[in-house]
């Protein structure tokens, strides 16, 4: 590698790009971006370990295979810490309930913010365990047709960030994952991190699993992602889900959302003698345009199906209801409660 080539390598790592380098260096993109080729070429056929940085005399009194050994440990503790961060486990004390709210775009016109709030008021009423589903924010990029119609809507940028703080304090999550939405802002991902910190959230990328334990009852394992893969139709809600059975771990509980659709489905694989609920909830933006012309029909607000309050009997019988949904959480607190008292017997 020539001197230039090196000094151009080194300047667009340590600028992070060709521009910045070209910048630095005081010539133009071209040059610079063809040089930066030239040095990567020369570092392929130089394959040594120096040339990409390693210093391989930092361990010299290690034989080959006292390196190779070294590795396992490294792999062990970033497996360990891998599982750990995703094992993520609730206790409960009898039936229980779980409320399942997605794509609640707190900062649209079109959705009921005080029918969101009661919900959420019914839903700590009964100690449930609260899961958010993703898009919690319309969160438009900046630019084109998605920018134009956040421009034409009551809530500015800022009041939706307090909004979403607001949402987290009344919320109160037990368990979150991000939507398609915060993904087009990433800044969003790390704001959410900073406020959801005091809540101790169990929080995964797009899919969060966690089981509830009952003492002398059966654990609820969940998997709730804000969309399991679609199937072959965007009208068949339970398509991505049952893929996921197929091809995935023996999960009791599926819940997801995205497509602003709801759905329930009570779906047993029989050759391995396991069943599973299906659930898909519509969210909270009740008169959207997309919504409507995907799945819902009409132009008059839809609610039934904005959310899911999911009871578990961690008592019941194998051929008994292990878990089941309800769009209402009035008919789901009087289901929980004869529960309890069934079981208090």
């Amino acid at each position: 590698m020539t001197p230039r080539q090196r000094e151009v390598y080194e300047a667009v790592k340590r600028c992070g790009g060709i521009r910045a380098a070209a910048r630095e260096l005081g010539l133009a993109q071209s040059g610079v971006f063809e040089t930066y080729k030239r040095a990567l070429r020369e570092i392929k056929e130089d394959n040594t370990f120096e040339a990409v940085g390693y210093d391989i005399e930092a361990n010299p009194d290690l034989t080959p295979e006292q390196a190779w050994n070294s590795h396992k440990s490294s792999f062990e503790r970033v497996l360990a810490k891998s599982k750990k961060s995703r094992r993520h486990t609730v206790e409960r004390s009898g039936p229980f309930c779980i409320y399942h709210a997605t794509d609640e775009h707190i900062d649209d016109d079109k959705v009921p913010l005080n029918l969101l709030e009661a919900d959420i008021e019914a839903s700590h009423n009964m100690n449930a365990i609260m899961c958010h589903g993703g898009d919690l924010l319309n969160n438009w990029p900046l630019a084109g047709r998605l920018a134009k119609q956040w421009a034409e809507q009551d809530c500015t940028l800022s009041s939706a960030l307090l909004r979403a703080q607001h949402f987290i304090e009344i919320f109160k999550p037990n368990f979150w994952t991000d939507g398609n939405h915060e993904e087009m802002n990433p800044y969003l991902v790390n704001l959410f991190d900073e406020w959801l910190k005091p809540h101790n959230v169990g929080r995964d990328y797009w899919r969060v699993d966690f089981t509830v334990t009952v003492e002398g009852g059966r654990d609820l394992r969940a998997a709730m992602s804000h969309k399991f893969q679609k199937g072959s139709s965007w009208f068949h809600k339970s398509h991505g889900h049952i893929r996921e059975m197929l091809e995935g771990d023996d999960i009791d509980l599926y819940m997801d959302g995205h497509i602003h659709s709801d759905g329930v489905m009570d779906h047993t694989l029989p050759e391995r003698q396991h069943s599973a609920l299906l659930v898909s909830s519509a969210g909270y933006k009740v008169m959207d345009k997309y919504a409507t012309r995907i799945s819902r029909g009409g132009i008059v607000p839809k609610l039934r199906g904005r959310a899911h309050w999911i009871i578990c009997d961690p008592y019941a019988d194998y051929d008994g209801n292990f878990v089941m949904a309800f769009k209402d959480p009035v008919q789901a607190e009087a289901y929980l409660n004869a529960l309890q008292n069934l079981r208090m017997v």
